[in-house]
């Protein structure tokens, strides 16, 4: 069994075509943390496979990543000569023509915050697969802001999910690394449920564990 690379939780408005917009239920929430504990005591990780693999970032982000109350994290801003890594969030309710309200924006070192578009962009766009080069084409204004946008967990079309070949270790954008957990009893493990994309790799023979998640209050 394996896993394919993958993030736990996404934003409303990326769940299904104007979600932010629709009605939440009673205390509604997201996940925010995700925890796993392992459970085998034998596990070799050369015969047994069954990795947790980690798509991290090569440089620490520059300011608090995940989410910015109902805004999640959708990318990054890959670090650039002096320029640090930085959080890109999703606002989907900027003033705009029906269905062109969404605005990706970062947050810099002193926590002030730059929209990456001089205009609110068509919702539709964040369902369209083509990766980084599509999103750099009709979500970022400025030059120099398209060349270091990379999303966290771009759509994909249906040939490039059937696709079984692991992609480079540095990622799309050249900015990532990989973190390999071998899952031995004892092991605990925590992260973003937002922003850390990860994959299982092939497992040959049952693995146990126990998985949850910390919840966060989606704002109304």
């Amino acid at each position: 069994a394996l896993l394919a690379r993958h993030v736990d939780e996404h934003h409303l408005e990326l769940k299904r075509p104007n979600g932010s917009k629709l009605p939440l239920k009673p205390n509604a929430s997201r996940r925010s943390i995700t925890w796993l504990i392992y459970l085998n005591d034998d596990w070799d990780g050369e015969v047994d496979g069954g990795q947790l693999r980690l798509h991290e970032r090569q440089f620490d982000s520059v300011s608090y990543v995940g989410a910015r109350k109902n805004d999640l994290q959708v990318g990054w801003l890959k670090a650039f000569q002096e320029k640090g890594e930085q959080p890109v969030f999703l606002d989907p309710n900027r003033e705009g023509p029906e269905n062109e309200t969404c605005m990706l924006y970062t947050i810099d070192g002193s926590g002030n915050k730059r929209d990456l578009s001089t205009k609110p962009f068509a919702n539709i766009a964040l369902y369209l697969a083509g990766g980084d080069k599509v999103a750099r084409s009709l979500m970022v204004s400025n030059g120099e802001d398209a060349k270091r946008l990379h999303l966290i967990d771009a759509p994909k079309s249906l040939v490039s999910s059937l696709k079984t070949k692991a992609g480079p270790a540095e990622g799309e954008d050249g900015g990532e690394r990989i973190r390999d957990i071998v899952p031995k009893a004892g092991t605990l493990v925590m992260f973003d449920s937002v922003s850390l994309p990860h994959e299982v790799l092939m497992t040959n023979r049952e693995r146990f564990g126990v998985q949850g998640w910390f919840h966060e209050k989606i704002y109304t």
